[in-house]
């Protein structure tokens, strides 16, 4: 079994996969324990609007089972969405969303910008090229050819707010080679992830480290 400490220390996975991870690891923890837990990964995921989501169902009473269920709908709808969107064309996507790599199983090609630091777009090219996908694999400072070969891009997004998004690092970047190259970039997003606040996007600091894998993309470049 997974451990608390596991999915804390998880800085490659996608959100949907930490949450699952998350639900697996409450499963076996004691009722008592559950929102602490919860909150302990969701403290250290603190981009993850749905982890939040998922804390605050617990405090509410409600099941975890019945969670599961919630999510899994909410996934299934955004697949199915993305599914219809990118079916025979030629996309462009960045990191690796689980929900994103299986609504893309209808393109007709795929170029993944590999995601620098982490590099996890390689597990998602590894993934849909398993599925029979043509698959290229760009680095990221190649946005500019990738969007140029597209005939849109797609990302995902940790948090929703009404201003714009979170996402991996790069996918600003992206979305604005798309909006000088007059390309849609959709944003797909479960309904877990949606909050009703605008994010105020502050300058750290100007040295890159390891841990910047996030960044803010306003609403302005996006197709939410």
């Amino acid at each position: 079994m997974v451990s608390t400490d596991e999915i804390v220390k998880d800085k490659r996975s996608g959100q949907s996969a930490i949450i699952k991870k998350t639900l697996e690891l409450l499963k076996k923890t004691d009722e008592e324990k559950r929102l602490s837990v919860c909150e302990e990964i969701a403290k250290a995921h603190k981009f993850m609007a749905g982890l939040n989501w998922l804390c605050e169902k617990i405090r509410e009473g409600f099941d975890l089972d019945y969670i599961e269920k919630e999510i899994e709908k909410a996934d299934r709808d955004v697949i199915k969405y993305l599914k219809e969107i990118v079916d025979g064309k030629v996309i462009v996507t960045i990191s690796r969303s689980h929900t994103v790599e299986r609504g893309l199983l209808k393109a007709s090609r795929v170029i993944v910008l590999e995601s620098s630091p982490k590099k996890e777009g390689i597990d998602m090219a590894r993934y849909l090229k398993g599925r029979g996908v043509e698959v290229s694999v760009f680095p990221d400072c190649a946005v500019g050819y990738a969007v140029k070969s597209c005939d849109l891009a797609v990302v995902g997004a940790d948090a929703v707010f009404k201003n714009g998004i979170i996402n991996k690092v790069g996918t600003l970047p992206l979305a604005l080679c798309c909006k000088h190259l007059s390309k849609n970039c959709y944003v797909v997003a479960q309904s877990y992830k949606f909050l009703n606040d605008a994010f105020s996007d502050e300058l750290k600091g100007y040295i890159f480290t390891e841990d910047m894998i996030f960044e803010f993309v306003p609403i302005e470049l996006l197709k939410i």
